[in-house]
């Protein structure tokens, strides 16, 4: 019979957090997980005993079916991730497509371009993520080195301030690009 090293959980403490107690559960679905014996790295089995003991704690949470699924999917995929730090990205603000689009246009205003031209700064959604991120981009042109805050660009023109919508924020990926950020 194999050996394997046990992994240690704190019991020292007579009342726990759901939090602690969600990361004890994460360490406990690593260790099923990695089992050599299929009785207990099997779902169902102890592995899915512990999986569903997880979406349990995160549902007495007020989590949504969906959310909690992904949670736990995402710390048993990643043995490194927490629970905690996975919630956290999970309930990540999302930035909505109108509010891009004000991002976008608060953009061409300041270039001073019209937002209905088809030849400024276009709006998509973030490769990797298009439900939570969305990016500006126009190729060709370096304007990001001003945007939002102003500023004088390479020529020596000088560009206003821009206005965000309240709760965003943007970063500047490239010359061409920013991406765009709930706060």
């Amino acid at each position: 019979m194999a050996t394997t090293t046990p992994t240690t959980i704190d019991t020292t403490s007579n009342s726990a957090t759901p939090v602690q107690i969600g990361e004890q559960l994460v360490q406990l679905l690593h260790v099923a997980n990695g089992c050599t014996a299929q009785v207990v790295a099997r779902d169902p089995g102890v592995f899915g005993y512990l999986r569903a003991a997880l979406l349990e704690l995160l549902r007495t949470q007020g989590w949504e079916p969906r959310q909690a699924e992904e949670a736990v999917t995402a710390v048993t995929l990643d043995p490194n991730a927490t629970l905690q730090e996975t919630m956290r990205l999970i309930q990540a603000q999302v930035v909505t497509l109108e509010t891009a689009q004000q991002v976008r246009v608060a953009a061409c205003t300041q270039l001073g371009i019209n937002p209905s031209s088809q030849h400024g700064p276009q709006l998509l959604p973030e490769w990797d993520d298009s439900e939570r991120q969305w990016v500006i981009t126009w190729l060709g042109v370096e304007w990001t080195y001003t945007f939002p805050h102003g500023g004088f660009n390479a020529d020596g023109i000088e560009f206003p301030t821009a206005t965000l919508p309240t709760g965003v924020w943007v970063e500047r990926i490239n010359d061409y690009s920013v991406s765009i950020n709930a706060h």
